[in-house]
């Protein structure tokens, strides 16, 4: 049964991101956003994440892994006051329900706030990054199709192939000039 923290459980516990959470967390965090975080200031930062509501487990009495809530702008561990925020545990999730419950509150918020351009990148980075099975879970497939992304997204198949093909001509090796004139020289 899930448990809300009280203020005086909050204020003798520890926090930290569940090893599962882990890749979902910093795939959140590394993501291109449409928005420029940087652009915030403290106070705006502040005001949006009031109330924030942190999913996590118990690891030890007083020590709790969290695995969703942390997937918002201004999320820092450090710097957080949880006494100000509600947390919630829940008892005995499998290692593979904490992933999926991470995935899916990470995917939450990221598939609304992908950049345009960066569409067929986003979508490489999701089927390299996200296990399968939760993929599986998301979109009853093995892996995230340009068609279904189009979809999803709606745009054409042709605007990701040509992101695609942008993609693949930036991965081409580039030869300086000098690398040139000394393969020309040594051949």
């Amino acid at each position: 049964m899930k448990k809300l923290l009280s203020l005086k459980e909050l204020k003798r516990c520890t926090f930290s991101v569940h090893p599962n959470a882990k890749p979902a967390f910093d795939f959140f965090f590394n993501h291109t956003h449409l928005f420029c975080r940087s652009r915030l200031n403290t106070s705006t930062l502040h005001v949006l994440n009031q109330n924030q509501t942190f999913y996590g487990i118990k690891k030890q009495e007083d020590e709790i892994a969290l695995f969703s809530g942390y997937e918002f702008i201004g999320f820092d561990l450090a710097n957080i006051d949880v006494t100000q925020h509600n947390v919630i545990i829940l008892p005995s999730l499998t290692d593979e329900e904490i992933t999926l419950q991470a995935w899916i509150a990470t995917l939450r918020v990221v598939l609304t706030s992908a950049p345009t351009e960066h569409l067929e990148k986003f979508r490489r980075a999701l089927n390299d990054s996200v296990p399968s099975y939760c993929i599986r879970h998301l979109f009853e497939q093995k892996s995230i199709t340009q068609k279904v992304w189009s979809e999803i997204n709606a745009v054409s198949r042709d605007t990701l192939a040509k992101q695609n093909q942008k993609m693949n001509k930036t991965k081409e090796p580039q030869i300086s000039i000098f690398e040139r004139l000394e393969n020309e020289y040594a051949g």
